[in-house]
C-alpha cells in the first residue's frame, strides 16, 4: 500500500495531467468536412452549323454562333432550380436572344448514375425568325422539358450519355427538340470543363419547306465552364 506521501504528489500529476491529456484529444480529432457547393456558375460557347439544305443554306456551313451565362443552385432535397441567358450572332449580322428558368430534380439511380428531369420556361426575342402573326420574327413566351442522364466514370470524369429537350412556343408552334452528349472533367471539387456535341430538328408555323414539318436543323460543338461555390 503507498504511503500518503508517495500518493498525494501522484494525485496532483495525474489531475494536472487529465486536462493536457483531453486537449490532445480534441485537437486530434479531424476537422469537420466543409459543406458541399451549392451555387454554380458557367458560361457555354458553340458554333451551330445546318443540318441539311432548307433553300437558302446549305448543310455544313455556319449558322450562328452563341455563348450562354448561366447560374444555378442545388437545394437540400435534391431539387435544382437555375437561369440563363444566351445571345444568338447568326451570320448575317442578325442576333437572336434567350432567357430562360427551370426547376429540376435529380434522381441518383445508383452510386454512378443519375438522372434529371427539369421542365423550365422562357423568352426569345429580336431576330427570332419565328413566324406570328405576320411578323417574321416573332416575339415569343415558350416552355421546354429536358432529361439528362449522367454517368459518373472516375473521380474526375463523368459522361453525360444524354440530354434530351423538347421545346415548343406557348404562343405560336416554334417545336425544337433536341440530343446531346458529351463529357465534363472535374479539375477539383470547385471547377469543371466540359464538352458536347448536339443534333436539333425544328418545325415552325410556316408552309414553307422544310420546316412546315418535323426537319433536321443543325449541329453544334460546345465547349463550357463551371466554378461551384
Amino acid at each position: 500500500m503507498l504511503s500518503p506521501k508517495i500518493t498525494l504528489p501522484l494525485g496532483i500529476c495525474l489531475l494536472m495531467a487529465t486536462p493536457s491529456f483531453a486537449a490532445d484529444l480534441v485537437e486530434a480529432a479531424p476537422p469537420p468536412a466543409p459543406a458541399a457547393p451549392t451555387w454554380t456558375i458557367g458560361i457555354e460557347g458553340s458554333p451551330e452549323f445546318y443540318a441539311i439544305n432548307n433553300g437558302s443554306n446549305t448543310a455544313r456551313s455556319l449558322a450562328d454562333t452563341y455563348f450562354k451565362l448561366s447560374v444555378s443552385h442545388s437545394f437540400d432535397n435534391n431539387f435544382v432550380g437555375g437561369v440563363f441567358i444566351q445571345p444568338t450572332f447568326k451570320t448575317g449580322g442578325k442576333t437572336q436572344y434567350y432567357g430562360e428558368a427551370s426547376v429540376g430534380y435529380k434522381i441518383k439511380l445508383n452510386d454512378v448514375f443519375t438522372l434529371t428531369p427539369s421542365v423550365a420556361v422562357g423568352y426569345t426575342w429580336h431576330d427570332t425568325g419565328i413566324p406570328k402573326d405576320g411578323d417574321a420574327n416573332g416575339q415569343i413566351p415558350y416552355y421546354a422539358l429536358y432529361l439528362a442522364g449522367d454517368w459518373k466514370l472516375t473521380k474526375q470524369w463523368t459522361w453525360n450519355v444524354f440530354n434530351l429537350r423538347y421545346r415548343n412556343g406557348f404562343s405560336t408552334k416554334w417545336e425544337t427538340p433536341k440530343v446531346a452528349t458529351g463529357v465534363t472533367y472535374n479539375i477539383d471539387s470547385t471547377n469543371a470543363v466540359y464538352l458536347n456535341v448536339g443534333y436539333s430538328w425544328k418545325k415552325i408555323d410556316t408552309t414553307s419547306s422544310p420546316y412546315n414539318d418535323l426537319a433536321a436543323d443543325k449541329i453544334n460543338i460546345a465547349l463550357g465552364y463551371k466554378h461551384s461555390f
